[in-house]
Parts: structure tokens; sequence; C-alpha cells
């Protein structure tokens, strides 16, 4: 074996077993092809062009969708769902920040502050609802971008003093949900049914206006609307949401727990007490069942 050919061999274990069993001699045969210069064979590395094709190829089998991939194991498949369910669980956080920004604008018109709070940074409030009508209408790529576009008052608000380690925490979640975003809707995954989404996102929406008027309390708003939906998937048997919730959980509680600290700083009872106890229900999330015990002698029909 040469050293190129082990290159290859080495850059196609970013791929899953189950599909390099079927295909690795395949991919190698392909990629050593043309290269059968002895300098060549012994020197080089795989192209720019084959790394990114390999990882992206990478990404569509690891988080599985689409019939141009046959013997799929249901691990594969059901970790997709869960990193899709994810991504639109992302947008519709941000279907509810923007909701709330909105309404919470509109709600200090005629504050003498009202000038300067209201500035061309608003645009960028709705850019997770363009998004998320983009990815119904199965428009992947400007979801992507107009989901991104929704960062930039965030990236600039780096430029303000402040602890950035909060800042941070409370950015985490729509990050990692961001990303989860990018890599699930790749090209060959299947677009979120229109008609079951649009009730999710008037529900995200009217949540949000909830927030705009409850200012200082989205947060809470948000854990509390996850505990629910946590409970109904529970009840319908849904897995993959059940799962993914689980999973959002697990990032609330980051912003979560940054809130309990800074409550407890300042020693003021009331945020405290409600920072603690939205935990413990992030918490009860996180740890409860996503699916009904089976009966005994029955097979589980999703793995993991």
């Amino acid at each position: 074996m040469n050293n190129l050919e082990r290159r290859y061999r080495r850059l196609l274990k970013v791929l899953p077993g189950w599909y390099r069993q079927d295909r690795e001699e395949e991919m190698v045969g392909i990629f050593l092809a043309e290269r059968t210069d002895a300098l060549d064979l012994e020197h080089s590395w795989p192209g720019w062009g084959e790394l990114w094709a390999t990882l992206g190829l990478a990404v569509r089998t690891h988080l599985a969708a689409g019939a141009a991939l046959v013997h799929v194991p249901d691990r594969a498949r059901w970790r997709g769902e869960v990193v899709r369910a994810l991504g639109m669980l992302g947008l519709l956080l941000g279907v509810f920040y923007a909701g709330a920004a909105l309404t919470s604008a509109a709600l200090s018109h005629g504050d003498p502050l009202w000038g300067s709070s209201v500035t061309w940074l608003r645009v960028f409030d709705a850019a997770p609802v363009a998004a998320f009508v983009a990815l119904l209408a199965g428009r992947r790529t400007p979801a992507k971008l107009l989901a991104a576009l929704g960062f930039v008052p965030t990236v600039l608000a780096l430029a303000t003093p402040g602890p950035l380690v909060y800042w941070a925490a409370f950015q985490l979640p729509s990050v990692v949900l961001f990303v989860a975003l990018c890599l699930g809707f790749h090209r060959e995954a299947p677009t979120p049914p229109a008609s079951r989404q649009a009730w999710w996102g008037g529900g995200a929406a009217l949540l949000g206006v909830v927030g705009g008027f409850t200012t200082g309390y989205g947060l809470l708003v948000v854990v509390a609307a996850v505990a629910v939906v946590r409970v109904v998937a529970f009840v319908r048997g849904d897995v993959v949401l059940g799962r993914a919730l689980s999973l959002f959980a697990v990032l609330l509680l980051v912003p979560v727990l940054a809130f309990t600290q800074v409550a407890f700083l300042v020693r003021q009872d009331v945020p405290f007490g409600l920072a603690v106890a939205m935990a413990a229900v992030l918490v009860a999330v996180v740890a409860s069942p996503v699916r009904r015990r089976a009966a005994r002698g029955a097979v589980n029909p999703v793995a993991g």
C-alpha cells in the first residue's frame, strides 16, 4: 500500500462503518484511477475537492436521509431525524424571539427612548421568520443564510463592554441549533411538512407575543413551552421529538444556570427562585423517558 492510498483510506474513516464496508474499495479505486506517477503515489495528498466531497458525504450518511442511500441502519436514520428536529426547534426559537422583540418594540412606542431602541438592526429580528418560511418552501440554502443573518445583532453586541462568559452562555443554544439546521437539512434531506410545521411556527410566534408583554421572562416562557411539548411528545409516542426536546433542554440549562448565578450574586430572591425552578424543570425534561415502557417481549422500533 502506497502513502497516497493510505491517506485516502484515512480520509474515508470520516464515513460511517456501514457505508465503508460496502463502498470503501470502490471509492479508493476511483480516487487512485488517474494517479499513476510513482512520486505522486508516495508524496501527494487527497485534493481539496475530494476532501470536501467526502466530508459532505459523511454528513449525508451519518445523518442519513433520501432514497439514494440504501441499507441504512435504523440508528443512522433516527439520528438524522433528531438532528433535523433540533434544527427546526432552533428556527422556532428564533420565531419566538422575533415575535417577542417586535411586540416589545411596538409596546414601547411613544416612550422617549423608543427612537434609540428601534434601529436598522431590528430588521434582523425578522430573519428567523423568513428562514422558517424558506425551509418550509424547500429552499434549504436560503433558509440557512437567513438564519445566519439572525446572528448579526448578536455578533455586533460583542463590541459592547460586558462579561463575555454570560454572553456566550445565552448564545450557545442558538448557535448549536443553527449548526444542527445546517447539518441536518443537507441536499438529500426531506423538506419538513409545511402544513404541520406552519402550526408550530404560529404557536411560536404567539408565544413570542406573550413574551413581548412579559419583558424579562422570555426564558421562562421558553422553558415552560419545552416542558409542555415534551409531555405532548411522550403521550403521542413521538420519540424523535422527545429526544430532540431533551437535547434542547440540555442546551437551555447553560443560560438558565448562568442566570441562576447572576440572580444569586445580586441577592434577588424572586429571580433566583425562578431560575432554580427553571433548572429543575429542564432537568426533569432531560431525565424523563422519551417513550412508554414496552410490553415484555415487544420489539423496540427505535434503536438508541
